[in-house]
């Protein structure tokens, strides 16, 4: 009976070897196939070509795409910060404007500058 018990585990480990040398040899056939260039033959794509190529183009496609949203959203934040400058530009402007409108700092520019006109002592005149 102990002959028998032996002879199970030898078989056992016999199988095991054998397990463990076939998956081996599929690891390494299918690596050696992967840099022949021949894995995915082997695996029957060839008939989902297209469909590889489709897939291929959507993930460019989509990744392109992705990289002019980037771009754009970085424009669009240099373009607010230009803005804001913009805004601060004009609001000082606007400023110097209401400043310069009021009579009495004409009158005082023109006096400066030397000019001999003066404000009007009645309205102005149509012509018809």
């Amino acid at each position: 009976m102990s002959d028998d018990i032996q002879k199970n585990g030898d078989m056992a480990a016999t199988g095991k070897k054998s397990v463990l040398k076939t998956a081996g040899e599929f690891i390494w056939n299918s690596i050696g196939a992967i840099f022949r260039g021949e894995f995915l033959i082997r695996l029957r794509f060839d008939r989902y070509f297209m469909h590889i190529i489709y897939l291929f183009f959507l993930a460019v496609l989509s990744i392109w795409i992705k990289l002019e949203i980037e771009q754009t959203m970085a424009t669009m934040e240099d373009n607010k910060e230009i803005l804001e400058d913009y805004k601060i530009y004009h609001a000082q402007k606007t400023c110097e404007l209401v400043s310069i409108d009021r009579l009495s700092t004409v009158q005082e520019m023109l006096k400066n500058a030397g000019s001999q006109l003066t404000i009007p002592d009645k309205p102005a005149d149509r012509i018809r």
